[in-house]
This record gives structure tokens, C-alpha cells and sequence, in this order.
């Protein structure tokens, strides 16, 4: 309204000018004066005229106004959500960038006390960790994969520690090939889950050690269980190896909110997760 307050002054100001001294000679442009000097410039009638003059000024105007802040408006909410899908993909990044070395660092740990024993297998543990690296610094680098590709690098992982433990570790790994192909997953989502099952199974009432990994799919609806035999002396995990869990944990927050479920069962005798994920 101040705008259309101050033309309505200027406007005032005008006729009053244009009637003391100027001399008019048309009588329908005295009549328009006259009566514009007779409403005043604060009176009801000069507020009537001010609305009904303003009108054609506002419905000009009011359109480009509401049509700019509507565009500042979808500015800053696009400003906004691109800034939060980098910050996610910077922690994302981060995330995922902890895994090689941690990986890195258990498997190279196993070989390292195999070869103390003299053991011959610490070869295969070469050339299988040598397949697995390949994958989880060169295939794995983008943010899907083939959901078949990331299932055979668990089965790799899974028959080196099968050669590490060896009998003395009763060790499953089921998955049916008919169900998983080409659905697209975040690579080594999984992964951390099958690792801590390893590394902090521990010999049961059996005297065995054991781990029990499932996948089926249907469609693109996932379920991986994992499941590993525990003591009542060993059974609280207290090396670095709980950075992969908690990773995996946040990663399912950013990449997968509201479309996946997280079950972990910790039983006297047993330690179980089980996560179900919408892979669309």
C-alpha cells in the first residue's frame, strides 16, 4: 500500500498545482480536478479513489510479485535439497571409503598368522584377497551393482575363511542363482554383517564354530540372515571390526530410509541379524 499511498499523494499534489496555476480551459478536466481537490487528500472519499485508482496498478503488478516469489521460493528448496544430496553423498563416500581398509586390515591379519603357522592354504588366502580387492576398489566403485556380483563376493570371502578356520568351523552359504541376477544393491552393504560373523564366532557347546549365511531374493525384495555360534565368555565384540556394523547401519539410514529392516537377535548361544531390504 505505500506505493499506492504515495501515488496518490503525488497525484494530489498534481492537481493542485495544475489548478492554482494553470488556467483549464476543458471543462471535463476542471470537473476531474475540482473534484479530487474536494475529496482531500486524507478523507474517505480520497480513500475511495485511492483504492478504485490503485486497482488497475495492483492487478498489474501482483502477478510478477507472486510470480517472484514463487521462483525464489522453488530456488531455495532446490538449493536446499542439492545441498543435502551432496552432504549425503559426501557421507556416503566417507562411509564406504572406510570399508577397504578395514577389510583390508582383517584379511591381511589372517594371512599373516597362517603363514606363522607354515600353513599352505595362506596362498589361496592370497589370491582370493587379490579377486576380493579388485572388486571392492575397482567394480565396486560406483553406487550400484549387480546384486549376483556382490553375492559372489561374499561366497569368495566366505571360502577363505572357510580355509582359514578349517575343520573346525562348520561354515553355510546359501543362495539360490535363479533368484539373484541382476537386481542393482549399494555394493558391500551386506558385507560387514558376514565379516563381524566371522570374526566374533566362537566355538559352540559342540565344539564347533558356527556360521550360517542365507540370501534369497523375490523380485527386488532381499533377505540376507546371518548367524554365528557364541560363548558366554567371548560374546561381546571388543576390536575395531564393529566399524563395518555401525557403517552399514548409517549407509542403510541414507540409502535406504523406510525400505529396510534391521533384525539382530544376541541369544546366549548364538548372534543372528537379519535384514530385510526393498532393492527398488
Amino acid at each position: 500500500m505505500v506505493p499506492v499511498f504515495g501515488y496518490h499523494v503525488i497525484n494530489y499534489t498534481c492537481t493542485w498545482l495544475i489548478s492554482n496555476y494553470l488556467e483549464i480551459t476543458v471543462p471535463s478536466v476542471r470537473q476531474v480536478c475540482n473534484a479530487v481537490l474536494a475529496d482531500g487528500i486524507f478523507g474517505k472519499a480520497a480513500y475511495r479513489r485511492m483504492v478504485r485508482g490503485s486497482w488497475p496498478f495492483v492487478s498489474a503488478v501482483a502477478p510478477c510479485i507472486v510470480a517472484k516469489l514463487v521462483l525464489d521460493i522453488i530456488r531455495n528448496i532446490t538449493r536446499t535439497l542439492r545441498l543435502e544430496k551432496d552432504r549425503l553423498d559426501m557421507e556416503l563416500n566417507f562411509l564406504k571409503s572406510q570399508l577397504n581398509p578395514h577389510f583390508l586390515f582383517n584379511t591381511l591379519n589372517n594371512i599373516y598368522m597362517l603363514s606363522l603357522k607354515g600353513a599352505e592354504q595362506a596362498s589361496d588366502l592370497i589370491l582370493h584377497l587379490s579377486e576380493m580387492m579388485r572388486y571392492t576398489l575397482y567394480d565396486s566403485d560406483t553406487p550400484l551393482v549387480e546384486l549376483q556380483d556382490d553375492v559372489a563376493f561374499l561366497k569368495n570371502y566366505t571360502e577363505l575363511e572357510r580355509v582359514r578356520y578349517g575343520a573346525k568351523a562348520n561354515i553355510i552359504f546359501e543362495y539360490n542363482e535363479e533368484e539373484i541376477s541382476d537386481q542393482l544393491i549399494s555394493p558391500l552393504l551386506m558385507f560387514p554383517f558376514v565379516e563381524n560373523a566371522f570374526k566374533y564366532g566362537h566355538v559352540g557347546n559342540d565344539g564347533q564354530c558356527h556360521v550360517t549365511i542365507r540370501i534369497t531374493a523375490d523380485g527386488p525384495l532381499l533377505t540376507m540372515s546371518v548367524s554365528n555360534s557364541k560363548n558366554s565368555v567371548n560374546n561381546v565384540p571388543k576390536e575395531v571390526g564393529g566399524i563395518g556394523q555401525a557403517n552399514s547401519r548409517k549407509r542403510l539410514e541414507l540409502l535406504y530410509p523406510g525400505k529396510h529392516k534391521l533384525d539382530i537377535q544376541d541369544c546366549a548361544d548364538t548372534y543372528s541379524v537379519t535384514l530385510s531390504l526393498n532393492l527398488n
